[in-house]
């Protein structure tokens, strides 16, 4: 009986009201809710509409959506376990941004893990000089360590993106030998 109280007491707790966003979106969290994530778009507000969709992809399908406006630059989205989704940042006259979050967990979580993180989008006439082929990768993607006992982005995957999206000419695209590496010093100690 108390733990059925104290699972009420938790859900009702994590039935958040996300405010500044349409329609007064409220995140829905239920038994299968391991992460909440948490973003904010540096540069949302500028441009000529003043508008930026965020969408939030499975399967290939879009399962939510909220549209930034007004000065609001903040989300959230409640993600399920054993998912793999895609956040999709998208404004006119900006180069749209893909972020990969896989919520895989070998262990049931314990709550809800909470991961925040800030971006900017890159203006198109910028976009338009850098490699075309790596613009459409996801620029990090997010995972649970099981080491660190949380979600982290993956620094080498994203690291390799930002060098690769820099290069001019034609690149050769190739997946990192450790594309899953959180540790930078494994690289150092596996390439002697």
């Amino acid at each position: 009986m108390k733990n059925t109280i104290i699972i009420i007491s938790l859900f009702f707790a994590f039935t958040f009201n996300v405010k500044g966003q349409t329609n007064s979106y409220k995140l829905k969290f239920d038994s299968l809710s391991c992460l909440l994530i948490e973003g904010k778009i540096m540069n949302a507000y500028e441009g000529t509409d003043g508008v930026c969709m965020i969408e939030l992809i499975s399967a290939n399908e879009v399962l939510e959506s909220i549209m930034l406006k007004e000065g609001k630059d903040k989300f959230k989205f409640a993600l399920n376990k054993n998912m793999f989704y895609s956040i999709r940042v998208s404004k006119t006259g900006f180069a749209t941004k893909l972020i990969s979050v896989n919520t895989e967990m070998l262990t049931g979580p314990e709550g809800v893990h909470v991961f925040k993180f800030e971006t900017s989008l890159i203006k198109d006439k910028i976009a338009a000089k850098l490699n075309q082929d790596i613009l459409d990768f996801p620029v990090t993607i997010i995972h649970f360590d099981y080491e660190k006992d949380c979600f982290v982005h993956n620094a080498v995957y994203t690291s390799y993106i930002k060098k690769e999206l820099y290069k001019v000419g034609p690149v050769k695209i190739q997946t990192p030998k450790h594309a899953y590496v959180t540790d930078i010093s494994d690289l150092a100690s596996n390439s002697k």
